[in-house]
């Protein structure tokens, strides 16, 4: 059966106690199973490792149309939000197709748009250079095509070491020919030395990881006493993902976001890891509103139309809703949260 919005979900329920928690859901207990050929695993929250929870929302691959299977994402009692069931490690190959918008960020952006976002970008490097070291060393994973890496290069001043990691093959061989070490693999494959680096960023990839709290620790392990992590992540706490909570919100970016955070829970999940939360602040995110309203309209069987009228990198849009983002970050919380998490030294 499948469960609708705010019906709450026990993997150990009969059919008869479903009903008798959510009678919406009168018919049974299980969660729906791809019907496409996805090959899913089961999720679990990243917090407690739970399976126990109530229904957030679900949809299908409303950006980039790999499946049409619905995934639903879950609240767990202790605040942690996962996807269950989740895409399976054979399956990333096809959630992230060739054309996925990190891995040639900068030719899809073009020129006029690349010009606004290098000054939020350099807002950015400043935060990142604060914590480095002259000659200091950078890992970026998800690197994509060194973007990030690159605004370091150009703007972070003295000479610092970067380096990447990239699932992507494709990424992989763009950041490289940006001039980059990129590392080829997923964060819970590639082997990171120990103690060995100043900074680490994390741009909307601790979302995308199974296990984000093993991956925290591999990070915290590779940190130097004293070196920081900085994570982005979508904010569930946003006025965004409140109005398209439902199905549609851009930050699901269903079936790729296997957990999501708010300004409570992201904390946790570093404290849990043994690192130790610095700062936490938001971050303006134009994208998440337009990429919503490309759901709604892909949702209504137009999604070529939605396509073209709802480009999240298009000017036409990123100029209201970076102005909305921006009203919002002076009274509340934006689509996107930063945290920057240290490895504390020995006492």
């Amino acid at each position: 059966m499948t469960l609708r919005a705010g019906d709450v979900y026990n993997p150990s329920m009969s059919r008869a106690a479903a009903a008798v928690a959510s009678p919406a859901a009168a018919v049974g207990a299980s969660r729906s199973e791809p019907t496409d050929g996805l090959a899913t695993e089961p999720g679990a929250c990243a917090l407690c490792g739970g399976r126990e929870g109530v229904r957030v929302a679900s949809g299908p691959d409303f950006e980039y149309d790999t499946t049409r299977t619905e995934l639903a994402l879950w609240r767990c009692a202790c605040g942690g939000v996962y996807l269950d069931p989740r895409p399976a490690p054979e399956a990333l190959a096809r959630i992230y197709p060739s054309d996925y918008y990190a891995y040639d960020f900068v030719e899809k952006v073009g020129g006029f748009v690349m010009r606004f976002k290098s000054i939020a970008e350099r807002a950015k490097v400043r935060a990142y250079r604060a914590w480095v070291p002259d000659g200091g060393r950078v890992l970026d994973i998800g690197c994509g095509d060194g973007h990030v890496l690159d605004q370091l290069r150009r703007h972070g001043g003295a000479s610092l070491r970067l380096e990447g990691v990239e699932f992507s093959s494709v990424a992989v061989a763009a950041a490289e020919r940006a001039g980059f070490a990129a590392h080829r693999g997923r964060i819970e494959e590639v082997a990171l030395p120990v103690a060995a680096f100043d900074l680490i960023i994390m741009n909307q990839l601790i979302e995308h990881v199974a296990d984000p709290v093993a991956v925290l620790q591999k990070v915290a392990a590779a940190l130097r006493p004293g070196g920081v992590v900085f994570v982005e992540t979508p904010n569930l706490d946003s006025a965004d993902a409140r109005l398209f909570r439902r199905r549609y919100w851009g930050g699901y970016h269903l079936p790729r976001h296997f957990h999501l955070f708010d300004r409570r829970s992201l904390p946790t999940l570093a404290r849990r890891a043994g690192l130790a939360p610095v700062s936490l602040r938001p971050l303006v995110c134009p994208q998440f509103w337009i990429i919503s309203l490309h759901n709604w309209l892909a949702d209504r069987g137009a999604r070529r139309l939605a396509a073209r009228l709802f480009n999240p990198l298009s000017p036409v849009w990123l100029a209201p809703f970076t102005l909305v983002e921006l009203l919002q970050q002076r009274v509340w919380w934006t689509s996107n949260l930063q945290m920057v998490a240290r490895r504390e030294a020995p006492g």
